[in-house]
């Protein structure tokens, strides 16, 4: 009789190993035009995800050094369907680049630690993993090494996962000598059984919370984020669609651990919580198309870090997947966002008046109120999850309703508004149900501190979109223009501590030319 659980470690295991081998027979291709099938490797990867996956849901079963956790199964497919996106585009945007074997070589290889961080359950192996990721990461951000902001972000960058890997190891080995044992589910078994949370796993949870705040690029620590735009668009795409989201991810995975300790939840609130609501301002203020995208993972690391404080680790888990989705599909996509973009200015904008605010929120309250209700989660955390949902769509809604067009306009409000609400409504229970993630114990101060922010960001949405040109929003524009200098002081104490020599700026050399007549000279 066949042992399944065998069966779908091994294709678990296999995920990795394909993503090697390939970077493997990729560096060892005597000739660019004769690289190997890397196409196959990555759908081969994606084709034993699959089985891993399937085996995995019919038959659950416990592991050891694999995790056969549904969180595991989510992301072994999302970075695999991922990757063959990634790899086939990027045969064709570098085709004929001298670099394009080094590029795949290490993508493959980021792929590979990245699955293995998606479905190992031991500890030594996730913090290996982590490490991989960061220096692969670095070789790709010098994709092109002569050009000063590209190395200057991988600098700044190199720096800082430092940190976070030091941080990592102190909490891994923490826990280690606290609960006695490498495998991760064992610890969390252990955690959810405790009356109480022993003071090294305390200080570890910490740990790993500034661990994740450094990986997902928060302020202040978010410039080198905003400039590897400087490195080729396949990057971007891996950067913003899979690399760093791995901060949220490890939240969600130490979920029983993270959700008893205060000190953490309240870091990532007074950290990710500001982060969210200047970056999501500053993003309006940007005109280049991948620096706004920049601007915009940026947020959303930290809205999804903040939806790990209070507790909504299905949601994060849906922010995650999504934002990763929509990141990919953006970066690859960028001339035609570019071009979306661009119409986007020549519409007008028109200001709702009170009326329109008003009928947009009452039709909100249609989808929110009910949910609310009849939700079969309790709590102040989740109610919110409901409501900031609504106060979005009530944005939507009164900028339809602002453009006119009568009871035409309202029905076509309706049917935007139960396509948003039954979607989010259906995943959002999707991923509870499968992540089964413990309750939320978020207090009332903790959800009072995010409503506080909330209303902060629509409030600077309201000024920035509508009155940019009054005094207030003319000097609020500037202000945000400018990121509060924040990468500006980070970026002096970061050379300051840990000085780089940086490629010097090629400048077209001036062309001196003497003019026959009178003798002057011009340049040009």
């Amino acid at each position: 009789m066949l042992d399944v659980q065998a069966i779908e470690s091994l294709l678990s295991l296999l995920v990795p190993l394909l993503y090697g081998a390939g970077a493997v027979a990729t560096g060892l291709a005597a000739r660019q035009s004769h690289l190997p099938a890397r196409s196959l490797t990555f759908k081969l990867a994606f084709v034993a995800a699959v089985g891993a996956v399937i085996i995995s849901w019919r038959w659950p079963g416990a592991g050891e050094w694999i995790s056969h956790a549904p969180l595991a199964s989510i992301m072994l497919i999302l970075i695999t369907l991922l990757g063959m996106v990634l790899g086939q585009f990027s045969e064709r945007y570098l085709a004929g680049d001298p670099g394009q074997r080094r590029f795949m070589v290490w993508l493959q290889v980021i792929l590979a630690s990245v699955a293995v961080i998606a479905t190992t359950n031991h500890l030594l192996l996730f913090l290996a993993s982590w490490i991989a990721i960061s220096v692969s990461l670095h070789q790709l951000l010098m994709f092109f090494p002569d050009r000063p902001r590209a190395a200057l972000a991988a600098h700044k960058k190199f720096i800082f996962a430092r940190i976070a890997e030091l941080c990592l190891g102190l909490a891994f080995l923490l826990l280690y000598i606290q609960y006695d044992t490498p495998f991760i589910d064992r610890i969390l078994a252990q955690v959810s059984d405790a009356a109480e949370v022993p003071f090294g796993a305390q200080i570890a949870a910490v740990l790993m919370a500034v661990a994740a705040l450094l990986k997902c690029a928060q302020m202040p620590f978010h410039g080198w984020l905003i400039q590897v735009v400087e490195s080729p668009t396949p990057v971007s795409a891996l950067l913003h669609a899979g690399v760093v989201n791995l901060g949220g991810f490890l939240m969600i995975l130490m979920a029983p651990l993270i959700s008893e300790v205060n000190a953490a939840q309240w870091l990532l609130l007074a950290v990710a919580g500001p982060t969210a609501v200047f970056a999501s301002l500053v993003m309006m203020t940007r005109i280049s198309i991948k620096v706004k995208l920049a601007w915009s993972t940026c947020s959303q690391m930290g809205w999804m870090l903040v939806e790990c404080a209070l507790g909504l680790y299905e949601l994060a888990l849906l922010h995650l997947v999504a934002h990763s989705a929509y990141k990919a599909h953006t970066f690859l996509n960028a001339g035609n966002t570019v071009e979306l973009s661009m119409k986007k200015r020549l519409v007008a904008i028109n200001e709702p008046g009170p009326k329109q605010w008003l009928a947009a929120a009452g039709l909100a309250a249609l989808f929110m109120l009910p949910t609310i209700l009849f939700s079969s989660q309790g709590g102040t955390a989740h109610a919110f999850s409901w409501i900031v949902p609504g106060i979005a769509l009530t944005i939507l809604l009164s900028e339809f309703l602002s453009a006119g067009g009568g009871i035409l306009t309202v029905g076509r409000g309706l049917m935007i508004g139960g396509a948003f609400w039954a979607l989010y409504w259906l995943q959002k229970t999707f991923f509870g149900m499968v992540l089964a993630p413990p309750e939320s114990q978020a207090s009332l101060m903790e959800v009072v501190f995010v409503a506080a922010l909330i209303a902060i960001l629509v409030r600077g949405y309201y000024q920035i979109r509508y009155h940019r040109f009054s005094p207030a929003g003319a000097r609020l524009y500037r202000f945000l223009f400018a990121a509060g200098y924040l990468d500006e002081w980070s970026t002096r104490l970061t050379l300051k501590i840990w000085p780089a020599k940086l490629p010097d700026v090629v400048r077209p050399r001036a062309v001196v030319s003497v003019s026959s007549t009178s003798g002057s000279r011009e340049s040009v």
